[in-house]
């Protein structure tokens, strides 16, 4: 069974949501939303557990919401305690609901929300990264056990999603499937050391900003990057600089939260995924990808 008749077929189809679009912006995907009643744009990021409010949209727009409790949090560069906003309403691509949300620095005002696990695990998602659209659709509607053809699973303990890559030939591992990443591929440095990337190919200095804090990062390019059917060429690679510790268990998780299961490698981001139409049921761990 092809993935391309499973899409369009009547009973998908009558399961599935019109193609929404959205905008691809320093390699996020926004969507259009409303929170507290003011018109602003949602972050769509399948690495982090939490859903979290910009804590500059709050300031601009002079929202005031009492933070019931404090949680820390955790991000690729390090752990911060954040606060935790109740009953903050929302409406999201027609559907409307009162939100508990961190509070997060998520960039300049015009982004109000970030949409994690608690959302992504309720639907199928479709991301078309070439044509700038997605749509979702019930569980069920999209047989990816049958027709998925990328490795994929979810991490035992987070839930976030892990896809299998073969790294330039060399070495098979797994990677946290990252929507929210701009990059390419992020990973410890002791993986690109113990490899010889840092030595083999040219590197240039540069910074990461999480969540919490800036970091410095080398960044260099591998020949090939294996990713279920398909082999991208000149995969851009970034690893902190020398000495830089590197937490990617999970985006903007509790330190509470247990991570088990396989090792996890390092992210996946969108430097690699815009080439392709991404189908992820999250819950469940199974993925397709497909070039348009």
């Amino acid at each position: 069974m092809s993935f391309v008749a499973a899409i369009v077929s009547a009973p998908v189809q009558a399961q599935a949501t019109s193609w929404i679009p959205f905008e691809q912006s320093n390699g996020h995907i926004r969507i259009k939303v409303k929170l507290a009643g003011i018109e602003t744009y949602a972050i769509i990021d399948s690495g982090s557990q939490a859903n979290a409010v910009n804590i500059s949209f709050l300031e601009h727009h002079q929202l005031s919401y009492k933070n019931h409790e404090w949680v820390r949090i955790r991000g690729v560069n390090g752990i911060d305690e954040r606060p935790i906003y109740k009953d903050i309403p929302a409406d999201i691509l027609g559907l409307e609901m009162d939100m508990e949300l961190v509070g997060l620095q998520l960039g300049g005002p015009e982004v109000g929300l970030l949409l994690g696990a608690p959302v992504l695990n309720q639907f199928i998602f479709q991301f078309d990264y070439p044509n700038s659209q997605m749509r979702f659709a019930m569980p069920g509607t999209f047989d990816l056990a049958e027709i998925g053809n990328i490795e994929m699973r979810s991490q035992q303990g987070s839930g976030q999603p892990l896809v299998k890559v073969n790294l330039n030939g060399e070495t098979d591992r797994w990677l946290v499937l990252d929507t929210g990443n701009s990059g390419g591929i992020y990973m410890p440095r002791n993986i690109a050391d113990s490899l010889g990337w840092l030595e083999k190919y040219p590197v240039a200095a540069g910074t990461s900003r999480g969540v919490n804090k800036q970091v410095g990062v080398d960044m260099l390019r591998i020949p090939t990057l294996g990713f279920g059917p398909f082999t991208l060429e000149n995969v851009a690679v970034t690893v902190p600089e020398d000495g830089v510790g590197f937490d990617f268990a999970s985006r903007y998780q509790s330190v509470n939260s247990r991570i088990r299961g396989v090792q996890v490698s390092g992210i996946l981001g969108y430097d690699v995924m815009k080439h392709f139409v991404l189908t992820i049921d999250y819950k469940n761990g199974r993925g397709h990808i497909y070039v348009p």
